[in-house]
């Protein structure tokens, strides 16, 4: 019988689990700081808002298929690695620019763009490689310790963001997110190193010539991409999850637009308050990473996610309505806590059943094909928040968000996804 500490005694998850929550810890940081470092330093706009959304989904829809293919191609390691630095230099180009008073609305863009081209290959390659490094009955379990302390993190690090944009200005708090990437690419070079998997090769005959190296080399990157394409089409349960996440994704970049306005502006909270907010959320996601999966045990993991979902559709309902109570702080802090609380139980068993149904050898690719949906729905959905906000107003659009993931647990309720199982 397996005892319970036998994924500690896993070296290669130790690092990576050491290396998810270095980074991680920065993040959460940055989390807060980016869109502070446009509102009070840049005093960006709705549709500004709405632009730098789209600049961190935008590479999932250039780069996805491509992040999937490599992932799939190459030993995953490397690639984590070098992710994590090129993300360090790059952040540290804001608090560089702001010390020389030369940063401006489209450095921060160029930064988020490229900051999220390196987070598409990273988090391909983190969900790739756990599978190959644990056994598929501690899937839920890796997870949920992954999740544990994201939430631990998503507790202490937006609050810390908070108080360090409040005390040292937006562009440096964003300094500690950059030497956390740093820390984390060390903890990952201690990773075993898997074997990759054997993809299709272009023949070797008539590849002496560029043009037609070229051709046969592409031919091949179809080739492959198509085959993550077919395995997510033709799998019904990835199919279903497929569709039900564009749909979230959408209501909660659409709503995710306007949230730091809608804090500003309508609650009238300062940059400290604003992290214990958000610190909420990390509250609610540490509860949810400890019950995900003892609810995927009782509930079985279908009906698990449909929980998840109406948790975290209250919470998005609370948050728009939080001025109207009378309790403003009490009711978003609450709010967050039901987000957090849901979308941990809902993505933990999510990415579980995910993993658990795909073979590892496609894992890299089929989740580029669906990252590709899901960020477009993203991106358009970061653009439509923008421009509702402007032209409807902040809560309103938060209730158009919100109606969204309704109809999203509607689609999930009335699916194979409220039976699937993990087995």
């Amino acid at each position: 019988m397996r005892s319970p500490g036998s994924l500690w005694r896993n070296r290669s998850f130790t690092r990576l689990w050491v290396a998810h929550i270095t980074s991680g810890a920065g993040t959460a940081i940055t989390n807060v700081a980016l869109p502070l470092t446009a509102v009070l330093v840049l005093e960006a706009t709705p549709p500004e808002m709405g632009l730098l959304a789209v600049a961190g989904s935008l590479p999932n829809l250039l780069f996805g298929f491509i992040a999937g293919v490599w992932v799939d191609r190459v030993r995953r390691k490397p690639i984590l690695v070098w992710a994590d630095i090129g993300r360090a230099l790059l952040l540290l180009t804001i608090p560089a620019a702001a010390f020389l008073d030369q940063l401006s609305f489209m450095h921060l863009w160029i930064v988020a763009f490229a900051v999220g081209t390196f987070t598409v290959f990273f988090q391909i390659g983190a969900i790739s490689v756990l599978p190959a490094l644990v056994e598929k009955r501690d899937l839920v379990e890796a997870n949920s310790k992954l999740s544990t302390s994201d939430a631990v993190i998503s507790i202490a690090g937006p609050a810390a963001g908070g108080g360090l944009v409040q005390l040292f200005g937006a562009p440096k708090a964003i300094l500690i997110d950059a030497v956390s990437y740093l820390l984390s690419a060390l903890a990952l070079s201690g990773v075993a190193e898997e074997q990759p998997q054997q993809a299709a090769q272009p023949d070797s005959e008539g590849t002496e010539g560029s043009a037609s190296g070229f051709r046969l080399a592409a031919k091949s990157f179809g080739r492959e991409v198509g085959e993550g394409v077919y395995e997510l089409l033709r799998t019904p349960l990835l199919r279903a999850l497929t569709i039900t996440s564009s749909l979230g994704m959408l209501a909660g970049s659409l709503a995710a637009a306007v949230h730091v306005l809608f804090l500003v502006d309508q609650l009238s909270v300062t940059p400290s308050v604003i992290g214990v907010v958000a610190a909420c959320s990390g509250v609610g996601s540490l509860v949810g990473a400890m019950l995900a999966g003892r609810a995927a045990r009782i509930l079985q993991a279908g009906k698990t996610l449909v929980v998840g979902k109406g948790l975290w559709i209250a919470g998005a309902l609370l948050l728009a309505s939080a001025d109207l109570t009378g309790y403003e702080l009490v009711a978003a802090g609450v709010s967050q806590a039901l987000v957090g609380l849901g979308s941990t139980i809902y993505f933990v068993n999510q990415v579980s059943l995910r993993q658990a149904i795909t073979s590892v050898r496609l894992l890299g690719r089929v989740t580029a094909a669906r990252r590709f949906v899901l960020f477009g729905a993203a991106t358009v959905g970061a653009l439509i928040g923008g421009a509702l906000g402007e032209a409807i107003g902040l809560r309103a659009t938060l209730l158009v968000g919100a109606a969204a993931l309704t109809l999203e647990l509607a689609l999930l309720y009335f699916s194979r996804v409220r039976r699937a199982k993990i087995e």
